[in-house]
């Protein structure tokens, strides 16, 4: 997020001088426009030309814990053994992640999305030119703040010391600021800005007067920024001769170890129009005596959990300025959700005050009189990525409506992450892609995401509109056929598929390792010998591995990865209904 914390809005003291029998002069609208930094999401990949011939490497695998399966949009951050963390990594639809470590040492891992329980490996172990592999497993769980209540009896704590209830909430928006932070330092995306200089008026907020500018960005960091440090002990308003500057929080300055530790938490709830919202309130602990400062409330959505939008307003304006305190005299920044999971900030925008200074006729005692409101601020209007060249957000976005021949489920968008549910009535809509042409497929629960690569179809979507499509969903022979890279008029219908993934004790994944599936085919008479059949195969470079053609029919397949004291098994039984096992080995020590 490219300079939040420095966006400013610039107003020349927040004066206008009133002369005898004239009208009071506007300020002049400078061009010092305020710049909220815009995070688009892409495939976020850790550069690696710079890389020593042979380096230390820690990469590996986000999976489902439930199914085995690759899970994007995971948010990867790398820590030291001083709890230092020098690198993260937006994995994409493979789920795969990789860093190369300055040196030997030890190092943990956090793994973190929203809708998905946070995961972190810590003591792992890297030697000089060594390349270490884990497999990270989250599962899914409903989200965490949906049944928090927001009482007015909440006092406001310090993140060190956050109840319960608060602890969640602020979870989950720490996960959206952390992805928003990192796709700020990668600089990935070109921007077109609309910007806009207002003037309004005072209780109505009615424009009196507009001007509007359009710019594209090219830089990694197209606007400057503002350490922390420097706002949370020089105040949010500075005074200049060329005009006060006023500044608004990013993501960095809400996660830092400042900010929060001269900033307190209390949950807020949202008024009776928006009962899908839960406010996460932040206020200075402090009396004011350090200098303007800042309150706001984080609002988050109980069925995501992820951040719409950031309310704040200035205290302790310095001067005079602080006569005409109101909620109009701050600022909002709206938040976005990208089909991949990362987010953007889609607009902004700063008010400041416009004030006129008078002199009391009778007695020539000054006062102040709020003559109207500046606001600058600005909107995205795309975003391209530096290396995709591909648009990854506009506002204007598309919308797929479709139906397809089977209630429930999911349709997917084919190497995205992107899901949305089927009804009773086969119905689905996805919404918020950028402009381009897809591929969807139709996901059942009882194939564990072994269709999620399977494209029934492709889609063009355009922005703005809406795309009708109808589908025919696959049957689940033919996805494992595929799947399989077999013949559907040869696949039997009594066999099945069991996909899975083999690890050590701590997470470290064991490529080619030896995986054996057997079961019991028949027994022979006479003699009543048992006759055992099998397939085999070896565990890919993340550990993964897909035995096809096991038998779906009730009958107990163990499952065999290893050899020796390290060896490990587990049963399964498939049917058809569920066609499609999934397990996770974990070797011996």
């Amino acid at each position: 997020m490219p300079g939040l914390a420095g966006a400013s809005g610039n107003i020349r003291n927040g004066w206008v001088k009133h002369t005898e029998g004239r009208q009071p002069r506007r300020p002049p609208m400078t061009p010092r426009i305020p710049w909220i930094p815009v995070f688009l999401a892409a495939a976020a990949t850790v550069p690696t030309a710079g890389k020593p011939a042979r380096a230390q490497v820690l990469e590996g695998v986000v999976v489902d814990s439930a199914t085995q399966a690759p899970v994007t949009a995971v948010l990867v951050s790398l820590s030291d053994a001083y709890n230092r963390s020098p690198q993260r990594f937006l994995v994409d639809a493979d789920g795969f992640f990789r860093f190369f470590v300055p040196g030997p040492g030890r190092y943990s891992l956090r793994a973190e999305r929203l809708g998905l329980s946070t995961r972190t490996l810590a003591g792992l172990d890297v030697g000089p030119e060594e390349t270490v592999t884990v497999r990270i497993p989250l599962a899914h769980r409903p989200i965490a703040i949906e049944g928090i209540r927001a009482t007015g009896n909440r006092r406001c704590e310090l993140s060190s010391e956050l109840g319960a209830a608060t602890h969640l909430a602020w979870e989950e928006a720490r996960k959206v600021l952390n992805a928003a932070s990192f796709t700020d330092s990668e600089g990935l995306y070109t921007y077109d800005l609309e910007k806009h200089v207002r003037e309004l008026e005072p209780g109505s907020l009615r424009v009196r007067n507009e001007t509007r500018a359009h710019k594209r960005t090219t830089t990694r960091q197209p606007f400057e920024s503002r350490p922390v440090e420097l706002l949370v002990d020089g105040g949010w308003v500075l005074e200049e001769p060329a005009g006060n500057r006023y500044f608004a929080p990013d993501a960095d300055v809400l996660l830092s170890d400042d900010f929060l530790a001269t900033h307190c938490l209390q949950l807020r709830a949202a008024d009776a129009s928006r009962p899908d919202l839960l406010g996460l309130e932040f206020r200075p602990v402090r009396d004011g005596s350090g200098g303007p400062d800042i309150e706001g409330v984080l609002w988050l959505s109980r069925e995501t959990g992820g951040i719409e939008w950031l309310d704040f307003r200035y205290l302790d304006l310095p001067g005079l300025l602080d006569e005409h305190r109101s909620d109009q005299i701050g600022g909002r920044v709206d938040f976005r959700g990208l089909p991949d999971g990362s987010w953007i900030v889609s607009s902004w925008h700063i008010r400041m005050p416009l004030m006129v200074l008078e002199r009391d006729g009778v007695f020539g005692m000054r006062r102040t009189r709020l003559t109207g409101i500046a606001e600058e601020g600005g909107r995205v209007v795309q975003a391209v990525g530096t290396g995709t060249r591909r648009v990854a957000y506009t506002p204007a976005e598309g919308v797929v409506s479709g139906e397809i021949d089977r209630p429930e489920g999911r349709v997917a968008v084919v190497g995205t992450g992107v899901e949305a549910g089927v009804d009773a009535h086969g119905r689905f809509t996805i919404r918020g892609l950028p402009e381009g042409v897809y591929q969807l497929a139709y996901l059942r629960p009882a194939l564990l995401g072994l269709d999620r690569d399977h494209a029934l179809t492709d889609v063009r979507v355009t922005g703005g509109d809406t795309t009708a499509i109808r589908l025919r969903a696959p049957t689940p022979r033919e996805v494992m056929a595929r799947a399989c890279g077999a013949d559907e008029e040869t696949w039997d219908s009594g066999m099945g598929v069991i996909l899975g993934r083999v690890a050590d004790a701590d997470s470290r994944v064991a490529p080619g390792i030896p995986v054996v599936a057997q079961w019991i085919a028949g027994i022979d008479v006479p003699g009543m010998r048992v006759r055992n059949r099998s397939e085999s195969t070896e565990a890919g470079p993340a550990g993964e591995f897909q035995l096809c053609g096991v038998p779906a029919d009730y009958r107990a397949v163990t499952v065999t990865a290893g050899s020796g004291m390290s060896r490990v098994s587990e049963n399964v039984i498939l049917s058809e209904e569920e066609p499609v096992a999934a397990v996770s080995l974990e070797l011996r020590r």
